[in-house]
This record gives structure tokens, C-alpha cells and sequence, in this order.
């Protein structure tokens, strides 16, 4: 480590760090860093001389030791932190991959006892070996820089307005969460039910609706999916609604969630008793095969393809060493995935067990047992591989294979142990339930429209007859509401809109309001509640206003609001309508539209 530079507060001036031998580490590279500042007040004050701040890089990447227990005397702390440090792999983003590689490395090479000297003491010199070893129990095993997240071609900043809060890919997603089946009854209700059924009215218990944490955890696994999936690792990588909704869809509803639904519903029509026995499927004939180049297009053999299978899923026992720890090569590990699922959803279409299922023929029986028990076993080999991604949605199927609890069965080591064979004949399947269902297109509209609550980009209203894709009940420029470009006050823009006709302008309902509460909505740092009189009813409306209006300064406040807009659902409240407000540009301030004189609550816009 380069020694610090004698003015505290002075520039820092070029050196080069050299090892214990006199050979340069990087030469040129290292300049010296003062480790103290004095252009601000707020921080630790440096002991001895206070006018000095100790440096924000310094105090803060010492968080990561001091959460794990270091400098503690409490010796459960001081087991935690012999057991979590060092660090295996230190993840960081790629911009300040300098203050991580080079001064974070640096300051842990410096605790080094033997380094301590006062400060008018020559730097004590330990050898190459000494170095080595404390480098070893100190620094970070891996460090590890990943990318950065465009959005519209832009790295995403609140500054830029062009940030996607997770909050609104949990809600919209959160809607697909699938219902929990029914938990298993207790004695007494047992007791009950046969009393029931005796009786002739015993009814099955009804599914659970998920909780909002079910519905959260179930669309983090899917941003999880996408984010590693779309995205090298690394590298940067571009998010969009749209592509958000497609990878669900073709991925994990038509994919994964498909296979798993068709595979145990036939299991569960065919074998309500248990998962049926095959008669040795692995040892099939060497002409028992379908082709890798194949699907769809290709013909297969006219064989079972249960050797093929079972031959693409023995090949995944070292398969998370290859491509998760430490080549993280997680969009190709999740991208074989998936090729694996198109292999078995194949080898499904092919032999048609459901259609094997209506014969009577001994043979096709034993086949319809094969080819079932082939693709349960290669779900539960596939579902242990994307255990680490899709933590909520793998132990719904885990469970759903009668299989327990997966989070146990990760600290068992059973999904380390994942030869063919582990799905053991005659297993119960558990309730069954959906796993990912579809998403309807429009989602990513509603995701886009919750994102700009304050003002719509004129280039997303499709038609001028049609102002109503945004029908967040949020606030939107009246220029956008008309299709009209917005004039700036120097030099005035021509529309770029098309002309409308007197119709189109009669289609949009604006009338006055007065808003009678305003309120915050928990954890949306944007939208405010609001209800408003018209004169004739009151209404909610939410509105994208909270970062630029105090709640108490609108009651009593006259509005125009658009009041012929399609209710929608935001953040579990119903918007029936859409404030009016005018900004110049698509992410600034929001002036509410009002008038001088005094008007009638009610009164209509013309």
C-alpha cells in the first residue's frame, strides 16, 4: 500500500506501490490517496486533527467487516466473522471498481500488524510469504463487477427521471400469483370431512389466496429470471417492459410452468395412487433416441427417446460447477435450462401420453409408465437447477412432486445429489396448482403507465381519437391528453400530432373537481390519493403528483380532471379518473390546470 500523502488535505501525487522484494505491483498505476478530507464537515472526525473528516470510502467499505462481527468482543461476533471472512465473492458495479480492487484490497493490507509503525518510523519490510498469507485470510476471494442496466438505451438515474422501480414490477406481476392449495386439514377437520362425506356433502377445501408477500416473492422470481437471463453477466444490459412480458411468457409460463402442469396433471388423472413404476427406462436400445437438431422440425426416431433424455439430464451432476461458481456464466446456465425443458416438453408431444392413456393395450400402458415417470423425474432434476433463481415458484413444484419442502432440502444436500433415479416410484404428488400463468400483453402497457404517472410521452398516444392507453388516473399533460404537442414559452414547437376533429376533442370528458382529501400511498414515493366532488358523486383518483405537491396544500384546490377514463388498479386502489396537469417537457414539474374565476363543481370543459 502506498504510503499516505503528508498534507491530509493536499492533492494526491503520483507513486507506485512496491512489494516487500522492491517489484512494482502495477507501475504508475497507484497514485497516493489521503484518507481524510477537508472541503466538508459531516463524517468521523479524524483523532488528533478534527478539522479532518475521515474519507467516505474508507468508513464505508469497513461496513462490510463490522456487519460480520469484526472489532466486536462479543464472541459469538468473533465466531461470525472467523466463519463469514473473508469474503468468498465481493460483487460490485463496474464504476467503482476502483475504490473495490484497488483501495478496498489496500486498506485490508494495511491491518496487517506487522505493517504498524509510528509516524516518523520507516515502513517495517516483511517478506513475499508474510504478504501472501495475510492476503489470504483478508482479502475478498473474487471481486466481481457487473453492469449496468439501460433503460431506453440509458443508464437508468434519478436524476434522468429513466429509473423502473421494483415496487411496480412486484405489483403487476403480483396479480399473476397463483392461489396456494389448500393446507393439509388437521385431525379434528378430518374427523369432520368423513362425517361429511358419510352424509353425502363433503366438498374439497378451497384454494388460498396468495398474500401480498406471496404475490412479492413470486414476481421477484420473475424480474430474478429475466434480469439473468436477457443480461450477460457482467455486461450491460437493456430492460424493457415488453421484453420483461415476452421472456415471462416464453420462458416460464409456456416453458417451464407448461411442462410442469401438463406432466403432473396427467400423473395425477392417470396415477392418483403415486408416481408409477417404469421398468428400467435407462436401459433402452442405442436406436432409442430423438435428435438434439431436431425440434421441432426434425422427425424423430421411431423409438421412445428415453435414452436421449435421461442422457441430457445425467449431464447436469456437475452442471452448476460448469456454469454458475466461478465462471458465473448465468444467462448460459439458464439458457440450457431451458433447452432442456424444450427437450422433455418434446418428448411429450412425441409420445402423446395422454393419448397412450385411452388405450387398453398392455404395451402403451407400460410406455404411458415410462414416458410419465421420464418427465417427472427430469422437472425435479430441472426445478433443482433453478432452485437458486426462482426460489418461490421451484418450492411450489418441489411440493406439488410430494417432494416436502425444497428450502429443506437444500440444506440436506439433496439437490446437490441430482443422478437419475432420485424421484422414488410411488411418491404422492401434492396439491397441485398453477405455476406461472400467462401474462396478457397489456401488462407491459400497465407497467409503463404506473412508471409515469406525472406525464405520457405524446409518441405513446396511438391515435388523436384515442387519449385513453393512459387510464392510470394519473396526471398527464393536456397536451398529451389531446395528442397535441406542447408549445415551449420562447419558441413555439409545431404539433407533431395529427389534426383532430371537433369529435375527437367532444370524446374527452374534462370537468371541474375540488379535491377533498390528499393523502400519501405507502411506498409510492410518486403517487398521491386523492378523492374529489364533482358536484354530482365523489371520486378517487391517484395521481403522480407526490414529489412535487404537499398533500395539505391541495385540499380545497379546483381541478379539472379527465372523467371519462377506464378505471384501473394501482398499488391495490381503484384510479377513476385522471388529474390534469401541463409540463413542458416529458419528466418535468407538473402544473395542475385551474382557473381565476370562480366555476361550478361539475362543470364541463369545452
Amino acid at each position: 500500500m502506498p504510503e499516505s500523502h503528508p498534507d491530509m488535505g493536499g492533492s494526491a501525487q503520483p507513486t507506485i506501490a512496491h512489494t516487500a522484494a522492491g517489484t512494482p505491483y502495477v507501475p504508475g498505476a497507484l497514485k497516493d490517496l489521503s484518507i481524510s478530507r477537508t472541503s466538508f464537515t459531516w463524517g468521523i472526525p479524524v483523532p488528533g486533527n478534527e478539522k479532518h473528516v475521515v474519507y467516505v470510502w474508507l468508513d464505508a467499505l469497513v461496513n462490510y467487516m463490522t456487519a460480520v462481527g469484526y472489532g466486536s468482543d462479543d464472541p459469538a461476533e468473533q465466531a461470525k466473522f472467523a466463519r463469514y471472512w473473508p469474503a468468498d465473492l465481493h460483487l460490485v458495479g463496474k464504476e467503482i471498481t476502483r475504490f473495490h480492487c484497488a483501495y478496498w484490497p489496500a486498506f485490508l493490507l494495511a491491518l496487517n500488524p506487522k505493517l504498524q509503525h509510528g509516524p516518523n518510523e520507516p515502513m517495517p519490510q516483511i517478506t513475499p510469504a508474510e504478504h501472501a498469507e495475510w492476503a489470504k485470510q483478508w482479502l475478498p476471494k473474487s471481486i466481481v463487477a457487473n453492469g449496468w442496466l439501460l433503460f431506453e438505451e440509458s443508464k437508468m438515474s434519478k436524476s434522468r427521471g429513466n429509473i423502473v422501480r421494483t415496487e411496480t414490477i412486484l405489483d403487476a406481476f403480483g396479480t399473476l400469483c397463483p392461489p396456494k392449495p389448500a393446507l393439509p386439514p388437521s385431525p379434528n377437520s378430518l374427523l369432520l370431512s368423513s362425517r361429511s362425506e358419510a352424509e353425502g356433502s363433503a366438498s374439497p377445501e378451497p384454494p388460498q389466496p396468495p398474500t401480498k408477500p406471496d404475490q412479492d416473492l413470486f414476481a421477484s422470481d420473475v424480474l430474478r429470471y429475466f434480469l439473468l437471463r436477457e443480461i450477460p453477466f457482467g455486461q450491460d444490459g437493456t430492460f424493457s417492459f415488453d421484453a420483461l412480458v415476452t421472456r415471462y411468457n416464453a420462458d416460464l409460463a409456456n416453458g417451464y410452468g407448461n411442462l410442469v402442469s401438463r406432466t403432473l396433471g396427467l400423473i395425477h388423472q392417470n396415477f392418483s395412487d403415486g408416481l408409477p413404476t417404469p421398468t428400467k427406462p435407462w436401459l433402452c436400445r442405442d436406436r432409442d433416441v430423438f435428435w438434439e437438431k431436431d425440434m421441432p422440425t426434425q422427425p424423430f426416431e421411431p423409438e421412445s427417446g428415453t435414452h436421449f433424455i435421461i442422457t441430457r439430464m445425467s449431464d447436469f451432476e456437475k452442471f452448476s460447477e460448469e456454469y454458475l461458481w466461478p465462471t458465473y456464466k448465468l444467462q448460459i446456465y439458464l439458457a440450457e435450462l431451458g433447452l432442456r425443458v424444450s427437450h422433455v416438453d418434446h418428448y411429450l408431444s412425441f409420445h402423446k401420453p395422454w393419448m397412450l392413456a385411452k388405450s387398453s393395450d398392455d404395451s402403451d400402458r407400460k410406455k404411458l409408465v415410462e414416458v410419465l415417470y421420464t418427465a417427472a423425474e427430469s422437472i425435479r432434476i430441472i426445478t433443482a437447477l433453478l432452485y437458486p433463481i426462482l426460489p418461490y415458484s421451484t418450492a411450489s413444484v418441489w411440493r406439488q412432486l410430494g417432494l416436502g419442502e425444497i428450502e429443506e432440502a437444500a440444506r440436506n444436500g439433496e439437490l446437490k445429489d441430482l443422478k437419475w433415479g432420485g424421484l422414488k416410484p410411488g411418491t404422492k404428488l401434492g396439491a397441485l396448482s398453477p405455476i406461472f400463468p400467462r401474462a396478457d400483453k397489456g401488462l407491459a402497457q400497465i407497467m409503463i403507465d404506473m412508471e409515469s404517472p406525472a406525464t405520457a410521452v405524446t409518441e405513446a398516444t396511438p391515435t388523436p381519437t384515442s387519449p385513453a392507453p393512459t387510464t392510470d388516473g394519473s396526471v398527464q399533460s393536456v397536451s398529451s391528453v389531446l395528442g397535441l404537442s406542447p408549445d415551449a414559452p420562447t419558441e413555439p414547437a409545431k404539433p407533431e400530432s395529427p389534426t383532430i376533429t371537433i369529435d375527437d376533442f367532444a370524446k374527452v370528458d374534462l370537468r371541474v373537481a375540488q379535491i377533498i382529501v390528499a393523502e400519501r400511498i405507502p411506498k409510492a414515493d410518486k403517487l398521491l390519493r386523492l378523492e374529489v366532488d364533482l358536484g354530482y358523486e365523489k371520486r378517487q383518483i391517484l395521481a403522480g403528483i407526490a414529489e412535487y405537491y404537499q398533500p395539505e396544500a391541495l385540499i380545497g384546490r379546483k381541478v379539472v380532471i379527465v372523467a371519462n377514463l377506464a378505471p384501473r388498479k394501482m398499488r391495490g386502489l381503484i384510479s377513476q379518473g385522471m388529474v390534469v396537469a401541463a409540463s413542458l417537457e416529458d419528466h418535468g414539474r407538473p402544473a395542475l390546470a385551474s382557473f381565476l374565476e370562480e366555476i361550478e363543481l361539475g362543470a364541463r370543459l369545452r
